[in-house]
């Protein structure tokens, strides 16, 4: 089955994913007894602004520029790939719709061959003209280049849409695990017995 008949389902089955990891339950309103400093402070409502970057944030990010919405968050080796992957795809683009256009020019030079011949002999009938172009091989063979060449178009048009989603949800992703805290694996020998040591890292005073 060809790749952009595919992208319908794609991306369906990815945007039931990223509205998934981004719907978060309001947090509980702040309770007036706790100190200032105590409450969380609140999320930056435009994900452009200056300060901590949201998930929704990092997803805009990487769908306006590839690679932007990782780069704030730090996963830089990520959005290094999406960079490199999305550069592809759009190169692959420009080259298949450039020879999508030459084919497109080499079935008119033939029609306009077979046309003049055709007004020659003084065939003038459209349908005639037509059954004519049909039988023609040259016509034919390049009629059927234009067709090939579209429909791999149309699959890089389709990669490359499936590609930018793909990294905007793995970019919302990215910015969601940044808050995790450090987890750290450290062997330990006591006494002839090797233990695994796990240490979490989190914030404090």
């Amino acid at each position: 089955m060809p790749l952009s008949r595919c992208l319908p389902l794609a991306l369906a089955l990815l945007w039931a994913g990223v509205g998934s990891l981004a719907a978060q339950e309001p947090p509980p309103p702040p309770d007036p007894e706790d100190p200032p400093e105590a409450q969380a402070p609140e999320e930056d409502p435009d994900p452009f602004l200056p300060g901590q970057v949201t998930p929704v944030g990092a997803f805009l990010r990487a769908l306006a520029v590839p690679g932007w919405g990782h780069a704030v968050v730090g996963a830089h080796g990520r959005g290094g790939f999406y960079v490199a992957t999305q550069s592809v795809t759009g190169y692959m683009l420009m080259r298949t719709r450039s020879r999508r256009s030459a084919a497109e020019e080499l079935r008119a030079l033939r029609e306009a061959d077979l046309r003049a011949e055709l007004a020659a002999d003084g065939v003038t009938d459209e349908l005639q003209i037509q059954a004519a172009l049909e039988s023609d091989e040259a016509w034919a063979g390049a009629d059927r280049l234009v067709g090939a060449r579209q429909q791999q178009f149309e699959d890089w048009l389709a990669l490359g849409i499936f590609t930018v989603l793909l990294g905007g949800a793995d970019a919302l992703v990215s910015a969601h695990l940044q808050n995790f805290p450090d987890v750290t694996l450290t062997p330990v020998n006591d006494e002839g017995r090797m233990e695994l040591r796990v240490e979490v890292a989190v914030g404090g005073g």
